[in-house]
Formats: structure tokens, sequence, C-alpha cells
């Protein structure tokens, strides 16, 4: 009987130690995440629109790894300060590298991550007379924190600065130079394999 219970204890262990160590974020992690975003734009020109993003990572090591995120394809509408309106269609992408902090942790439920990056924005389906805005490039910065729910499922929460330039241009003259520069505050759910 005392056999039987020392067998079952070192299961219980042995399971328990593995659940840890599965928590742990380690060199060789790969994730997933669909997220809910809301962006607040720098300025009046475009109107607040909600998104969803999904993203997609990889550790190379256990406090490091990279990020590559995308948002789906959002209509706004614009007024230009030079009276032009219409509506258009924002795409942003970035591409961060992440830095957790407890990363190796044998079970730390909470992982913070800090990102810095390249943001590119895509712009289109412009409407207006022969309006058009040239896609940019800028700066990414976010940080956040995962919260364990299972050993691969986590509830994420983030906030992303990003540097946006929009230049309205009709006929190929500049119009307007809007520096929308988002801050993006967002949820959603992480699975890691």
């Amino acid at each position: 009987m005392r056999f039987n219970s020392v067998i079952a204890a070192t299961a219980a262990l042995s399971l328990t130690l593995a659940a840890g160590q599965a928590m742990a974020y380690q060199a060789g992690d790969v994730y997933v995440r669909g997220e809910f975003e809301k962006s607040d734009v720098n300025g009046d020109e475009l109107s607040k629109e909600n998104a969803f993003g999904l993203a997609g990572g990889y550790l190379f090591h256990d406090k490091l790894g990279v990020e590559l995120g995308i948002g789906e394809d959002v209509e706004h509408d614009y007024q230009l300060e030079t009276g032009q309106a219409g509506e258009l269609d924002r795409m942003p992408a970035n591409l961060l590298l992440q830095y957790y902090p407890l990363g190796g942790v044998e079970a730390a439920r909470v992982q913070p991550f800090i990102g810095v990056g390249v943001n590119y924005t895509r712009f289109s389906s412009v409407s207006g007379a022969d309006m058009d805005v040239d896609d940019s490039y800028g700066f990414a910065g976010q940080l956040g924190m995962d919260l364990t729910i299972t050993d691969n499922l986590s509830a994420t929460g983030f906030a992303r600065y990003t540097e946006v330039d929009a230049e309205f241009e009709q006929a190929g003259q500049t119009v307007d130079d809007v520096r929308l520069d988002p801050l993006t505050v967002g949820a959603g759910v992480t699975y890691r394999f």
C-alpha cells in the first residue's frame, strides 16, 4: 500500500513539474494571437474605428522573439482641413522584436512583454475626386502582458504606438500631410505551441 502511495505521489509531482515547465516561455515556442483593437488616431481628420487583428510569433531565445501582426482592412471616413472628404481603407502591419523579462521562468503565470520594430500601413480604396494616399512606414512600440489560462492558452492585453503619416495627393499634387500616429489598445487570446 505504501509503495502505491509513493508511486502516486511521484506521478503527481512529475505532472506538476511538467506543467510548470510547459508554462515557461522558452526558445522554440511558436504562438498565434487573435485580437480586438481600438485605435485612437491623432487629430480629427480620420474617424476612429475598431478592428480585429492577427499576430504570430517565434521565440528564438527564452527572452527574445519576433512577432508579425496584421490588422484587418478598416474603412475610415476622412475630412481634411482643405475641405476634401471621403472614405479610405487602412491596413496596418507590424514587425516587432519582443522582449520577455520573465521568459524561461518556470510557472510564471504572468508574462509581460516589450516590443520595438517597424510599422507598414497600406491605404487603399480612397474615395474623392482623384484622391490618393501614399503608404506609410514608421516606428512601432508595444507593451503588453500575457496571463496564462492553461499550458497553451493565454489572455493578452497590449498597448501599441505607431508612427503613421498619411500623405493625401490629388492629381499628383500633395493636398494634405496628416500625422495619424495611432495609439492602439487591444485584447485577445494567444495560443502557444
